[in-house]
């Protein structure tokens, strides 16, 4: 025993000799997320060349770590519960503490989860709803789960919010298959095949930045359970019923290191494919977002009826769907969304307006319409990115292909007429970030945007309208409005990022350009059949050039729990057009400061504080300049006679937002004040069906004042779960109508209240009650006060009950109803019936549904603003049965 110690004591004392004999240096840091708050009992590993392991320790209540080293220690892992795992070189110069950042992630506790039936659990900023606890019978896809989410909803775009905050992204087991068109997911991802639904708060997914960046972006990630992860997924359904058909096939893979969701779909049933494959999300990590192409020309008014589309959409819709994504080694990855659109849709409706004018005259019109809209579109975007902590690449091509051809007869005020609006564009776009880690606290960021489209409009009116304005007042064969119109567009920047303890630096450079060209002009064919151009007045040949360089510099202080940005975008605009009608350029140059400031701070544990004000200065585009008039609809001339447009902006937002998992309760306070001030303003002369809009040189402002509060409440003593969301708000402006200016204010107050409750275990009834209130006070010269008031009632209730396993139903009832001070009531009801039949043993089911059962079949809105109150009809489709079979395989 005595050699043993002997020994032992002796190796000890050879090994404090060796190494006192080398050189040894000192490490120390401070281990904090990218909220700047310290990760405490995180494990800091030394290691060695040699890869082994030669020191362990534990940071302390403030991440702090200090450790001995031999000068051969290669570097440091740092390992925390709930963050990402980290390797980092030593430094050559150890006399300086290190400020290490890890980034929180949603994969770290498999080991402790799962074993529980919690609803709701909590870690770090990812809050994970359990699906089999809130997982109902009748729930097919996973959309079908996430609107009864407390703290969820979803509106009836599919758009989804958390806690009042829109949702930016849906990742797919961490995965970004889908960008902004998440719905393509959402409405088509089995519900069985997803485990927990995250939240994931402050989304910053940009390894590279992490600790360099403070972000309010939340996304969803959708876990998937084991089987999905290992099996290719096959659903679909066929459904025929009374002139009414419905199919649909998916084909689905969710593996570790290829994902894809493919589809068909067809269906007259009112089911809108071109709303679910409308891009809602965020889709890309740029600041400059891509130019859309806005059109000028339109064959109808903008009124939608706002209930469902299942109920008055007279469609005929077809649409394909291939989106993958490809893993592979060293962080890389290449994605490929492809879409088609093949649409028709056919709408009748008959439109009474009245205009109450500032001299007390009232000019009143009435237009019915039956139109047929038809597109053709392809989409095509190809990705590839790398996501490492050093370096971060993404590079997103995007071709679009949208070909509308729209055809109708319309009847204006007794006049009949034909009108056909092809319409084709063109878009092709990259964009490219690059991000680059320089060394300890330093990052350089490089963007890319460059765009190119094309647009091809022309309006055709058989026979001529507007005969006094056109043709002198004497009737003519026909109208032909063409509008051609191009773009290129290139925004390049620089960024460089540094940190130094609790301050973040950022600045940058770069410079865009943007060139723009329009032609137009108006045809008119004569009695003698004879086409020639309506008058050089209606003529537009104009260059537009946006030239912008700029800069930005921005300071964020990480506070405990916190942070304080302040940021300036100073930018050198120069805007220069042309048309034949000047004899020279119009110039325009502008400096501008565009300030940002924003707070932000947890307040404990479940709740933070946002505050941020903003100054933004926008200016006109060339469809606000043109010289020339353009017949945008039938019963519409828009005119331009005022300088380049521009809009300063100045925005004040206060929110606040409490959640607490564990009690199922979340809520909101969202206060907002916007003042814009224009250098222009649109003036309108109304004459019956003749309405022609010129933009003249005017100071005009408008304020908008908002509150906005949500709440929601799992109330567990009656097992009920209440959503809540009221809005309140004030906007003051001035309109101008036939040579008279008025200052209006518009008030408006809303309320929606939802409940649902499980009745017992095999019964649920939910109901949802909307309450809005609108005011417009409309002032003259002459001190005399209009006011138009508007209510409108929505109630929407719900009884699912399951008779057994195999066999359940859901009736359902919207009702909604509009009160017009100077007008009646208009109520509107529709019941709906579904029986769902699941046999024993079998991957399939039998689905009968009757939409409108009560066969109301005309549906009637009223709209009111300042001075414009309007009564709009449209046709409902009949009572519909269908009958489908859904299946798995």
């Amino acid at each position: 025993m005595y050699i043993k110690i002997f020994l032992s004591s002796f190796c000890l004392l050879l090994y404090i000799i060796s190494a006192r004999a080398q050189q040894t240096i000192t490490i120390t840091g401070t281990v904090k997320d990218s909220l700047a708050m310290p990760v405490t009992s995180a494990v800091v590993s030394i290691i060695a060349k040699n890869g082994a392991g030669i020191a362990f320790i534990k940071t302390d209540q403030k991440g702090f770590f200090t450790s001995t080293v031999p000068n051969d220690t290669l570097s440091i892992k740092i390992t925390a519960l709930g963050y990402q795992k980290l390797i980092l070189p030593i430094p050559k110069n150890t006399s300086e503490p290190l400020t290490i950042i890890l980034k929180k992630t949603v994969h770290t506790l498999k080991e402790i989860n799962i074993t529980t039936q919690k609803k709701i659990s909590l870690a770090s900023d990812t809050l994970m709803y359990n699906v089999k606890a809130f997982k109902d019978q009748n729930d097919r896809v996973i959309a079908d789960l996430i609107g009864r989410l407390p703290g969820i909803q979803i509106d009836e775009n599919g758009a989804i919010s958390y806690n009042g905050r829109s949702i930016s992204k849906v990742y797919i087991d961490g995965d970004n298959l889908m960008d902004g068109k998440y719905r393509l997911a959402t409405n088509n991802i089995p519900v069985n095949a997803v485990e927990q639904v995250q939240v994931i708060e402050r989304d910053q997914p940009i390894k590279a930045l992490n600790g360099y960046v403070v972000t309010n972006n939340v996304s969803l990630n959708l876990k998937l359970t084991d089987s999905a992860r290992t099996t290719t997924i096959n659903t679909g359904h066929v459904g025929f019923g009374n002139k009414v058909y419905s199919a649909e096939l998916n084909n689905l893979v969710f593996k570790k290191m290829a994902k894809s969701i493919a589809n068909l779909k067809a269906n007259n049933t009112g089911q809108d494919l071109l709303s679910e494959n409308a891009d809602i999300g965020t889709s890309f990590n740029n600041e400059v977002n891509l130019k859309t192409a806005r059109p000028y020309l339109s064959i109808d008014g903008a009124t939608q009826p706002a209930l469902s589309d299942k109920y008055y959409l007279m469609n005929n819709d077809n649409a394909g769907n291939i989106n993958t994504l490809f893993k592979f080694k060293s962080d890389w990855g290449l994605r490929l969304n492809l879409s088609s659109l093949q649409l028709k849709r056919k709408y009748h409706y008959s439109n009474f307006v009245n205009y109450f004018l500032p001299n007390a005259d009232t000019v009143a019109y009435q237009e019915m319409q039956d139109n047929t809209h038809k597109l053709n579109q392809w989409q095509i975007q190809a990705q590839i990115e790398k996501n490492s902590s050093s370096v971060y690449l993404k590079s997103i091509t995007k071709l679009d292909l949208p070909k509308w051809n729209r055809d109708g007869n319309s009847v204006q005020n007794g006049l009949g007429f034909s009108q056909n609006q092809p319409s084709s564009y063109l878009s092709l776009s990259n964009e490219t970030s690059v991000v680059k880690a320089l060394g300890a606290g330093q990052i350089l960021q490089y963007n890319s945007v460059v765009q190119y489209y094309k647009m091809d409009e022309s309006l055709k009116i058989l026979p001529g309208v507007q005969q006094e304005l056109v043709n002198d007042g004497a009737d003519y064969l026909k109208l032909d409005q063409q509008v051609h119109a191009k773009s290129t567009f290139v925004n390049q920047s620089v960024t460089y990022k540094t940190k130094f303890k609790q301050l973040i630096l950022s600045s940058s450079a770069g410079a865009s350009f943007e060139r723009n060209k329009l032609n137009s002009n108006l045809y008119k064919t004569d009695s003698a059949n004879n086409t020639g151009v309506a008058g050089n007045r209606f003529k537009n040949d104009v260059d537009f050039d946006h030239v912008s360089l700029f800069g930005k510099a921005s300071l964020i202080y990480l506070l405990p729990k916190g942070s304080l940005s302040i940021e300036t975008s100073p930018s050198y605009d120069c805007i220069i057009y042309t048309s034949p009608e000047k004899s020279q350029a119009t110039k325009h140059k502008y400096f501008l400061i565009n300030p940002i400031i924003e707070f932000r701070k947890n307040m404990g544990k479940y709740s933070d504080l946002n505050f941020r004000y903003a100054q933004q200065t926008e200016f006109g585009q060339i469809n606000e300049i043109y010289p020339g008039a353009i017949l945008v609809n039938y019963r519409q001339f828009n005119f331009n006679e005022t300088p380049l447009p521009k809009t300063d902006a100045n925005s004040f937002i206060l929110r606040y937002s409490y959640r607490k998992p564990l009690k199922m309760l979340f809520y909101s306070i969202y206060l907002n004040y916007n003042s814009t001030k224009q250098n222009f303003i649109n003036s309108y002369i109304i004459d019956k069906g003749l309405t022609k809009s010129t933009a003249i040189d005017f100071r005009n402002k408008t304020d908008n004042y908002a509150i906005n509060g949500s709440l929601s409440k799992y109330l567990f003593f009656v097992e009920t779960t209440l959503w809540v969301n009221a809005n309140l708000g004030l906007q003051k402006g001035s309109s101008f109508y036939n040579n008279e200016i008025t200052p209006f204010d518009t008030y408006n107050v809303a309320l929606s209240i939802t409940a649902r409750k499980k009745i017992f275990n095999t019964a649920t009834i939910s109901i949802t009650g909307e309450m809005a209130k609108f005011i417009n006070y409309q002032n003259t010269l002459q001190n005399a006060s209009v006011k138009n008031e508007t209510n409108t009632r929505k109630l929407k209730a719900g009884w699912q009950h399951n008779l057994n396993s195999q066999i359940s139903y859901t009736l359902s009832y919207a009702f909604t109803s509009y009160q017009q001070s100077l007008q009646q009531a208009v109520r509107n009801g529709f019941p709906d019936l579904q029986v769902k039949y699941a046999p024993i043993k079998w991957k399939s089911c039998f689905e009968f549904q009757c939409t409108n059962l009560a066969n109301q079949n005309l549906y009637k809105q009223i709209n009111s603003n300042s001075n414009q109150l309007s009564v709009f009809q449209i046709p409902l489709r009949e009572r519909t049965f269908l009958l489908k079979y859904l299946f798995t395989f």
